[in-house]
């Protein structure tokens, strides 16, 4: 008698044979550019703060790139998934109306460790325990491959305007979608893509102002008040043309600056250069324009200061007020 062979002789091969099929259904998925352009916005920034520490950010939405995980936490030997950075302005930040730059890297890591920088030119695979254990790959589902970006400080000054460079991303990867163990793949996928990042930065325009407290000294007769001559110092962001103004104090009437004691004034004025007789103000011609500072004029480099001289006096045409300490505050503005 003939006897046909039973299919289900051996049940207990079924199982890992399942247990692949599994396996190959959960790893099909591949790589795929979901962003191809992307940007990095790094903020605002004083230009005497900018240079003073790294300013990072991450692209958003990603750096262009999703990819599967690695099920069970196996990384297949081959399984890679390759970027290759380039950089439109050598790896720095220009600003295209002075040529001023600043200089950024470009990481896979959060944390910026040196070995997880991508060097220009040269592939950084993504594909390694450190990154897919961040992103929650190892076993886990999809994820978008980040870049995270980062200034290097530099004592250069800078004119203040948006800074911009644009990075280009080639994908290159090749993952293991089937049965893999070890150095063997059933069932590999490779593909190559491209992306792009905007990255941009924005100097703000800033000053550094020197202005000393004025003293009168003190007298008994408002005729014994000898005017003070002195220099307010100011430096601002490289090739930023500006203007200064007095403000008026706390006590002013109309365009007469006062000092107060317990209710009681004593009147003074400030005025242009040491001896001139115009009014330092706040607005219009009272203002007065680095152009002609007293020291350095249309000195716009970012690092040398410009003086401005004033003169002050106790207006003389009023009653001596009753002893006591006047003050006042006045606001110095620079304008751009």
């Amino acid at each position: 008698m003939h006897r046909l062979p039973c299919l289900f002789k051996h049940p207990g091969r079924a199982l890992p044979l399942l247990m692949a099929l599994v396996l190959c259904c959960a790893r099909a998925q591949a790589c795929s550019v979901t962003t191809p352009n992307a940007s990095a916005n790094i903020g605002s920034f004083s230009s005497l703060s900018v240079n003073a520490t790294p300013r990072s950010i991450s692209a958003q939405p990603s750096a262009g790139l999703t990819c599967p995980g690695s099920l069970l936490g196996l990384i297949v030997t081959g399984d890679r998934v390759d970027a290759t950075v380039t950089s439109a302005n050598a790896s720095r930040l220009v600003n295209a109306a002075s040529g001023d730059a600043i200089a950024y890297q470009f990481f896979a890591d959060p944390n910026f460790q040196s070995q997880h920088r991508i060097v220009p030119g040269t592939p950084y695979n993504y594909y390694n325990a450190y990154i897919l254990g961040l992103l929650g790959l190892l076993g886990g589902q999809a994820a978008a491959m980040p870049l995270y970006v980062r200034t290097v400080p530099a004592a250069a000054n800078l004119a203040a305007g948006t800074y911009r460079d644009t990075l280009t991303i080639a994908w290159n990867w090749s993952i293991c979608t089937g049965i893999g163990i070890g150095g063997l793949c059933l069932g590999r996928r490779t593909g190559t893509g491209t992306s792009s990042i905007s990255v941009t930065l924005v100097v703000t325009p800033d000053c550094r102002i020197n202005a000393p407290n004025l003293n009168f000294g003190s007298s008994p007769l408002v005729s014994g008040f000898s005017p003070v001559t002195q220099t307010i110092t100011i430096t601002c962001t490289k090739g930023s043309s500006y203007s200064v103004g007095l403000g008026n104090g706390q006590h002013a009437e109309g365009a007469t600056r006062r000092m107060a004691a317990g209710g009681a004034f004593l009147n003074y004025q400030i005025y242009k250069g040491a001896t001139g007789t115009e009014r330092w103000g706040t607005t219009g011609s009272q203002r007065r324009s680095a152009a002609q500072a007293d020291t350095n004029p249309g000195s716009y480099t970012g690092t040398t200061a410009q003086g401005f001289i004033y003169r002050a006096e106790i207006l003389p045409n009023q009653p001596t007020p009753p002893p006591g300490t006047y003050t006042d505050n006045i606001v110095v503005d620079v304008a751009f």
